[in-house]
């Protein structure tokens, strides 16, 4: 029955959106996935892309998606949610995004945070952000957005700039 329902409403976003614009896909990571704003996801074809303006709490173990790319529409679970691609071309190498572990405590983004990693990497933030936000041992996520990198730490909507100290 799942799969009937997810052909009909995968036909039915095509035929909305338009054939040439929308394709399937899985998503990989976060698990669960939850749909909520400023959520970052990783596709089964290694494409990124976040979350906008949605605060759906689906929790969804790698749902089967609909990406409808040039409308900025992610169809998962029966909902239409608003996105964007971070990196646009498919095929990408895994190692444009990493998931992490912070090392101990992390007290939120001062303009200048130092981050240490579990793997034993040093990030620095490099965009003006000040947010407070206590969390022991959070996960996040690192990915390269055009020539740059982004983290995205747990329980943080927005992503903040980074670069590899170590």
């Amino acid at each position: 029955m799942k799969k009937i329902k997810y052909a009909v409403f995968f036909v039915l976003s095509v035929m909305s959106f338009g054939v040439q614009a929308c394709y399937e896909s899985l998503i990989e990571s976060p698990n669960p996935f939850m749909g909520n704003h400023g959520e970052i996801f990783k596709l089964a074809n290694g494409q990124i892309g976040e979350v906008l303006y949605e605060y759906e709490y689906l929790y969804e173990y790698y749902p089967q998606v609909v990406v409808c790319e040039a409308q900025g529409k992610l169809l998962v679970a029966g909902k239409s949610l608003d996105m964007k691609l971070i990196n646009k071309t498919s095929q990408r190498r895994s190692s444009e995004m990493f998931e992490v572990t912070i090392d101990g405590e992390f007290n939120g983004w001062n303009g200048e945070t130092l981050i240490k990693l579990t793997n034993g990497q040093i990030w620095q933030q490099t965009d003006y952000f000040y947010f407070y936000r206590y969390a022991f041992m959070p996960k996040a996520i690192i990915y390269k957005d055009g020539s740059r990198y982004k983290m995205k730490i747990e329980g943080v909507d927005k992503s903040v700039g980074v670069e590899r100290l170590k």
